[in-house]
């Protein structure tokens, strides 16, 4: 059987502040042994059900976190940014599930730990045929059009209700609660990984039974993004795919999900251009 593990930070427990989020901040490699020892859990419990490839996407920030050398060496790594698909890059219809680790709450979503959708310094809030959408979701979706059911969800409580709405054969472990965006309480470790191991064994069990299915949402996909500067939407504003709703929203339509997640990668990436290019002005 084939498992792939996307893999977050800010949902993670320990995680709390910016000074964990990226290599060169104060408490980065804190968090770096929290990630890994997660990671390993659930390596070690798919295994332990039969899985015999695993892999493993390295999903935050640079996406160069984990250790390749204290990694457990079943898994096979995914890392490095950017690349095609972010978050779940490899993933297709060779999958029997995928599993998603430390994953945060949507942008917008009311005492969220560390919120934001796929990229915080571009985009405020994201609505994919009117529901307001978190990485889960998105991600999920292009899960779902592969046929690739997400078993399993680990992260801020505040995706509980996500879950249950959209999602509702997916189960959750809820690994720490968002307090404020920059606060969160969150048990010992030894009650996580406890968690997370009773997690990953039902999820297989449901899988096996076949109580998990592929999410999937009516095409094509109509998207609305909320933006953090307007000269985004100005530069995507001539683009025919687009379509100007104000000073801070587009919209665009697509008929695939792979479509839809590629479309917000490259705006994602032209918010990194246009940040870069503000502080290089001097």
């Amino acid at each position: 059987m084939k498992a792939y593990i996307s893999v977050d930070l800010e949902g993670l427990p320990g995680v709390s502040s910016l000074t964990m989020l990226n290599p060169g901040n104060t408490q980065f490699n804190r968090a770096v042994k929290v990630l890994t020892r997660l990671l390993n859990t659930v390596i070690d419990e798919l295994a332990t059900h039969g899985f015999d490839t695993i892999y493993v996407a390295d999903s935050h920030g640079l996406m160069t976190n984990i250790d390749y050398l204290e990694l457990d060496s079943r898994a096979e790594l995914i890392q490095g940014y950017p690349r095609q698909f972010s978050m779940v890059t490899l993933l297709d219809s060779s999958f029997n599930a995928a599993l998603f680790i430390g994953y945060h709450a949507a942008a917008g979503t009311p005492h969220g730990i560390l919120d934001h959708t796929m990229s915080g310094r571009t985009f405020t809030e994201i609505r994919v045929n009117g529901e307001r959408v978190s990485e889960f979701i998105l991600n999920s979706l292009y899960a779902g059009e592969h046929n690739v059911p997400v078993v399993l969800l680990a992260g801020d409580e505040h995706l509980r209700a996500e879950v249950e709405k959209y999602s509702p054969w997916t189960i959750f472990v809820p690994l720490k609660k968002g307090v404020s965006r920059y606060s969160a309480s969150y048990p010992g470790i030894d009650k996580v990984t406890e968690a997370l191991r009773e997690g990953v064994s039902k999820a297989v069990k449901k899988l096996k039974k076949g109580e998990v299915q592929p999410l999937k949402w009516s095409t094509p996909f109509k998207a609305e993004l909320t933006l953090r500067d307007s000269l985004i939407a100005d530069i995507l504003e001539p683009l025919p795919i687009f379509k100007r709703i104000d000073a801070y929203r587009v919209e665009f339509t697509a008929n695939t999900a792979s479509e839809l997640l590629g479309y917000i990668e490259l705006i994602a990436h032209l918010g990194y251009g246009v940040d870069a290019l503000k502080n290089s002005i001097k």
